[in-house]
């Protein structure tokens, strides 16, 4: 305009050539082009460079609006496409990834984010670092469930829980791909992905067989689904296994509804399409209510016209809307179409919220079922966490559910409700994780009975339900009875000895409680030390040292997780001062600087504690685990070998050397 203004201005002052004054015009359009391209067309120079291979050019532009205008939509395109040429076309992986961190950072709530969080999905797939790869897949899944993109990002995250053998989580991906996608083309076959890894992989031929039901039932009638439906129906052949008559989709209430919402939502998209996080709900209730987006990709409006025919469905003096909302909810969630059910659950709580008015607290907890079914872990715990801080019935109704479950041998459902609470209520976290190992012992899973009893246990080491429970699995089913004869002995009240002390320390450490953790090994170091008092014997009196010395290192060590430096070094010192000669001081100075970072000096003092003691098995193993820990499988695998060389019968050394070294029969655990 600026320009326009300067031909107007030669105008006024009379020009009397006109060859002259096009001249002039011929040059100022030129200049308003120039400018132009220069605002506008940045991008697209840049697209011009990289597809004539001048990379390092193209990057240059790139690099120029990220810089020249930062924070900007052109900008953030910019950023995705460095993060393209240098991952795809310049070998430069560190590089790329720091692009697209850098647009996340920038605008995380972006669909340029959601793009960047794709593109680092495929480089850590490709890369076959699958647990990078689901971590960006499904971050986009629970923070993008309204993009197309999001659609492809569950598939992929299906795919890298399979590449990672992660067979379970893979099985499930699938199918809440289809939850949350019920007449998508690619819903049966996810379905189909859903059996075949239940039949090859977890070996479970009655589930496989349901699924295969299931697909052939939901999408025998359905366009496009023919070829997979048929090779399910040979699967459920080879099987043995009954083939279902097919659903006619528009012979129910739900076919129906469904056919009307795929027939209608691609028209609706944009028109219906959250802006800032917030649409304005259609349902009859009340037209001006605001409602946050659910997530779920249909609005609860949708679900409740087309369930209720062109009218819809409004509350009377019997009650209000969302009560009407809650009872189709429910009938929605008993056929398992959680998608919708979802939707109306998410709608009701929030009209009964911004009411004041309080509803049954299992509402949050089929919420939250549903939005786990549909893929959206994030959001299932976020919903229950919310509503345990308001009503503390919400707790207690998963943990009824739970017991429910389990009393109707639904034991996958009562651990998958059971864990959905875990977190929320510090207070009741030992009881839930007993309560998981009942259904773990049911599913005949003995290490994960024992991971989830080692839990309840590290969380209140008092729980004498756990204690037992612990005992017997590692008694009866895992076979250690050395450990399980030591938490026998704390369930029966023999358990104030040293070992029985430390086990506990280890075990709260282990979980990351070093509070308990520190008591535990001060009280562990005070019991030894008493014992020396009355001891007579030089030998017995060496190893209540050792025990005295090791755990007041262990304390330290949980005193340093504390953030409590100073206390941790204090420690050390004065052990030090007490026993100055002792083999173990050194390896306690290797302990804290590990901890702090310094590897060259624990490599030092852990060499130093081995070379006073060659017998003390306690810094050849941390040293040995501290080379695995930094790659150095070679060094660890020589150290202990030339340690079983001179002490053969030491079995904590040859365990950890036989599973590095991936030989005997627990190799694999």
């Amino acid at each position: 305009m600026k320009f326009l203004r300067q031909i107007a201005d030669f105008q006024k002052l009379g020009l009397k050539s006109m060859k002259y004054y096009a001249f002039i015009t011929a040059i100022l359009f030129i200049a308003v082009q120039t400018a132009c391209v220069t605002s506008g067309g940045g991008l697209r120079n840049a697209e011009k460079l990289a597809e004539s291979k001048d990379y390092h050019g193209a990057l240059e532009a790139y690099q120029s609006i990220v810089d020249t205008k930062p924070g900007t939509p052109e900008a953030l395109q910019a950023q995705l496409a460095i993060g393209k040429l240098s991952i795809g076309q310049m070998n430069q992986p560190a590089e790329g990834i720091k692009a697209y961190e850098a647009v996340i950072t920038t605008a995380p709530e972006s669909e340029q984010a959601a793009e960047a969080y794709y593109e680092l999905g495929m480089h850590y797939f490709r890369a076959k670092d699958f647990k990078g790869a689901i971590t960006q897949f499904d971050a986009i899944v629970n923070n993008f469930p309204q993009l197309e993109l999001s659609q492809n990002a569950h598939l992929m995250l299906a795919k890298s829980y399979e590449e990672a053998k992660n067979y379970e989580q893979a099985a499930e991906a699938f199918d809440s791909f289809a939850n949350r996608n019920p007449r998508s083309e690619r819903a049966a076959v996810a379905i189909a992905n859903k059996g075949r890894i239940q039949q090859q992989f977890l070996k479970d031929e009655e589930e496989a067989k349901r699924t295969n039901q299931l697909l052939v039932k939901r999408y025998g009638k359905v366009e496009g689904a023919e070829e997979t439906v048929e090779r399910a129906k040979q699967t459920l052949r080879d099987l043995n296994a009954s083939i279902p008559e097919p659903d006619n989709p528009e012979a129910t209430q739900y076919g129906r509804e469904i056919a009307q919402q795929e027939a209608q939502r691609a028209a609706r998209r944009e028109r219906d399409r959250p802006r800032g996080s917030v649409e304005k709900s259609r349902a009859m209730g009340n037209p001006n209510a605001q409602i946050a987006d659910s997530g779920f990709g249909i609005s609860a409006g949708e679900v409740m016209r087309n369930f209720g025919g062109q009218g819809g469905i409004a509350g009377d003096e019997q009650g209000s809307y969302y009560d009407a909302e809650l009872m189709i909810a429910n009938f929605f969630y008993g056929d398992e179409h959680y998608r919708d059910a979802g939707a109306l659950y998410f709608d009701a709580i929030a009209r009964a919220e911004a009411a004041g008015e309080k509803i049954d607290p299992y509402n949050y907890l089929k919420l939250s079922i549903c939005y786990r079914k549909v893929g959206m872990h994030q959001r299932a715990k976020q919903i229950l966490k919310k509503a345990a801080s308001r009503d503390g019935g919400v707790i207690e109704a998963v943990i009824n559910t739970g017991r429910n479950h389990y009393t109707s041998e639904s034991y996958e459902k009562a651990l998958e409700t059971y864990n959905s609470v875990v977190g929320m209520a510090r207070g009741r976290d030992s009881e839930i994780y007993w309560l998981m190992s009942l259904a773990h012992k049911k599913l005949g899973e003995p290490e994960k009975e024992r991971e989830v009893l080692e839990r309840a246990v590290a969380v209140n080491p008092q729980n004498l339900d756990a204690l037992q429970s612990l005992a017997e699995v590692l008694h009866y089913r895992l076979k250690d009875r050395k450990t399980a004869g030591i938490f026998q002995d704390l369930v029966d009240e023999k358990g104030d000895t040293y070992i029985g002390t430390k086990t506990l320390g280890d075990l709260t450490y282990k979980y990351g409680n070093y509070v308990q953790a520190r008591a535990k090994y001060r009280a562990a170091a005070r019991t030894a030390k008493r014992l020396l008092g009355k001891s007579e014997s030089e030998a017995e009196k060496r190893e209540l040292r050792k025990q005295i010395i090791y755990a007041t290192i262990l304390a330290a060590r949980a005193t340093y997780q504390l953030k409590k430096l100073e206390d941790a070094q204090k420690m050390i010192d004065e052990v030090a001062v007490e026993y100055p000669d002792h083999a173990l001081i050194p390896y306690g100075r290797g302990e804290l600087a590990l901890l702090n970072g310094d590897g060259e000096t624990a490599i030092a003092e852990f060499k130093a504690s081995i070379e006073k003691n060659p017998l003390s098995d306690i810094p050849v193993l941390a040293l040995g685990n501290y080379y695995v820990s930094q790659g150095f499988n070679d060094d660890a695998i020589a150290l202990w070998e030339g340690y079983l060389e001179k002490n053969q019968y030491n079995q904590n050394v040859r365990r950890s050397l036989t599973k590095l070294k991936g030989t005997g029969e627990n190799a694999e655990k």
